[in-house]
């Protein structure tokens, strides 16, 4: 079990580092299909209004992944229970979307509250920067406390946030309503009168998604390297030194050299100079408690006499190598073989 726990804990830590972050922008829009979107405006119908600003967007913007949720325009389901997804989060071309546009047929209420609930959740295990566009001619007709509602909402999914388009809103307290959910979503109020002003408002709150979402990345890959760099730091070492004189010794075998009990493959079989250090060992390995068998045997003349047995336990640090420091020596009667463990500061590379 014990081998089987530091296995898998080397493989987890080794593969934290170099991992490809995921990255995405996902814009989900949040439609206005209420009765008072037939209104006509100084520039036209408000649902044209809506849909040609939207259109434009999907048009010239590639980038982000988006999802259409309306309210106020389902033909089965009324009052405060009428919110349809049209397009869930994710790749979509412009054609799809202004399909969806096209067959918006606004006539219902504005259930905004509930709305933005199930918009919000719809983007429930999604990555990168996930935000809510709502575009409104007005407040909401269901909710007794709509931005307290949407407060509640935005911890379900971390990271997401609302953006608010008030489409020539008439009523100051529907304008004050559609700021303050707004601000309860993390996000912004923009106004707007036309269909160059829609799709300039959701280009902005796209581009700054954009720049929202590299900058998450770029702190994600800098993180990864700082991690990498201090992977590589963190190493265990193993250096073996033999100080047999030639008359005496013909070669040295380490044998055997196990770490956690793993044994530890060698080259040539783990001969090694009679004399001299050879570095077995150099690697990085996660922190934490490690213990490190050795033993040996001499040859001469075609003969093997295996010498002692070490078993030493050595404490690996964030960012420094530990080294296991073996000497083979020969006294007047024995040889033996001696063990330090010293701790130093890892190299930046």
């Amino acid at each position: 079990m014990r081998r089987l726990f530091f296995s898998l804990l080397l493989t987890a830590w080794a593969g934290s580092a170099g991992a490809e972050i995921p990255s995405a922008v996902t814009l989900h829009l949040l439609l206005d299909g209420s009765g008072s979107m037939r209104v006509q405006d100084p520039a036209g119908p408000r649902i044209d209004i809506l849909r040609s600003g939207v259109a434009s967007f999907a048009r010239k913007h590639d980038r982000p992944e988006i999802g259409i949720r309306t309210y106020g325009d389902s033909p089965t389901l009324y009052g405060c229970a009428d919110t349809t997804l049209h397009l869930a989060p994710g790749k979509h071309t412009a054609a799809e979307v202004s399909d969806v546009l096209r067959a918006l047929h606004p006539e219902g209420g504005s259930p905004i509250s509930a709305a933005l609930r199930r918009a919000v959740r719809d983007l429930t295990g999604r990555v990168g920067t996930q935000v809510v566009v709502l575009i409104a001619d007005g407040g909401d007709n269901c909710s007794k406390d709509p931005v307290t509602d949407v407060a509640n909402v935005m911890g379900e999914v971390p990271g997401a946030r609302v953006e608010v388009v008030g489409l020539n809103v008439a009523h100051p307290d529907d304008r004050d309503q559609l700021k303050a959910i707004a601000a309860a979503g993390g996000g912004r109020y923009f106004e707007v009168a036309n269909a160059s002003q829609v799709a300039y408002a959701v280009g902005k709150i796209a581009r700054d998604a954009y720049r929202r979402e590299d900058d998450r990345v770029a702190r994600l890959e800098q993180e990864e390297r700082r991690r990498a760099e201090l992977m590589e730091r963190t190493r265990l070492k193993v250096v073996f030194t033999g100080t047999f004189p030639d008359f005496f010794c013909d070669a040295l075998y380490v044998d055997p050299l196990r770490i956690n009990g793993e044994v530890v493959a060698l080259p040539d079989a783990g001969r090694v100079g009679c004399s001299g250090a050879v570095v077995l060992v150099d690697t990085p390995k996660p922190p934490g408690d490690y213990t490190v068998e050795v033993g040996y045997a001499k040859e001469l003349k075609g003969d093997r006499s295996h010498g002692d047995t070490l078993t030493l336990n050595a404490t690996i640090e964030s960012g420094k190598t530990t080294e296991v420091d073996l000497t083979a020596r020969m006294t007047f009667l024995s040889w033996t073989l001696e063990g330090e463990v010293k701790t130093v500061e890892g190299k930046k590379k």
